[in-house]
């Protein structure tokens, strides 16, 4: 396919022919304006492509057709397509630097030409953030005489029911009884009624730290990048504080 263009600063196209070269030679003689007797071709730039250019132009220093560079477009009046912080000022491009923010929440806005932060898409996923650390700290639970310590509501209904048991065993036999607790490395542990409201206690006091946390980082900490270590050194940071305020074990 060849298009035959004018030479313009906004050139166009002539006319085209829809042949290979091996036709033109064949049939046309090699002479591309062979229906265009009237036709000057210095006036012309021949090109041979498989589509026509969308915006071509004529560059005088190549002696070639182009397509307009986006700079000539907006001098032309041709819309062009803006990146994100482009705006056209005095025919010229103009870029918009990003401000000093978390990139992820900034967006462009085209028609006030601004960045705009959003800041309430931060706070959501900062907030699901910390929804999720809080999961996570709860699935693990907490770590009891060096043996970690599962805080579901079937791991506290079983410390009550061991409560329970041996409170009913001393009525019976007028003795202290122990029983074995697993943890979840399965190691077992004798525990006495005390033990095992101590450990229950620690436990919902840890669960009550881990709200806590959940608080502190949603009401008094900007939005930032949190980690689940930092999470847990604050669950420690108030569990520590509460059992010592009560004069409990941690």
């Amino acid at each position: 396919m060849f298009y035959i263009y004018t030479k313009g600063k906004r050139a166009e196209v002539k006319f085209s022919v829809n042949l290979t070269a091996e036709e033109v030679r064949d049939y046309m003689n090699n002479n591309l304006f062979l229906d265009y007797p009237d036709l000057n071709k210095d006036d012309y730039i021949i090109v041979e492509s498989n589509e026509a250019f969308k915006n071509p132009t004529y560059d005088p220093s190549t002696n070639m057709i182009r397509e307009m560079s986006r700079e000539e477009l907006i001098e032309e009046g041709i819309e062009v397509q803006l990146e994100p912080g482009e705006v056209v000022r005095d025919k010229k491009i103009v870029k918009i630097p990003k401000p000093n923010k978390n990139e992820k929440y900034l967006t462009w806005n085209r028609d006030s030409a601004i960045w705009e932060y959003d800041s309430k898409r931060e706070k959501d996923d900062y907030f699901n953030l910390v929804d999720q650390l809080k999961n996570e700290a709860l699935e693990y639970g907490f770590d009891y005489k060096n043996h970690r310590q599962r805080l579901r509501t079937k791991d506290l209904i079983y410390m009550e029911i061991s409560i329970k048991s041996l409170e009913i065993g001393k009525k019976k036999t007028k003795r202290d009884l122990k029983s074995t607790w697993y943890f979840q490395d399965g190691f077992g542990m004798p525990m006495s009624v005390e033990d095992l409201e101590d450990m229950m206690f620690s436990g919902t006091m840890f669960i009550q730290s881990i709200f806590n946390s959940e608080s502190f980082f949603k009401t008094e900490i900007e939005p930032k990048e949190l980690t689940i270590t930092e999470f847990k050194n604050k669950v420690n940071e108030l569990h520590k504080l509460v059992m010592k305020a009560v004069g409990g074990k941690e």
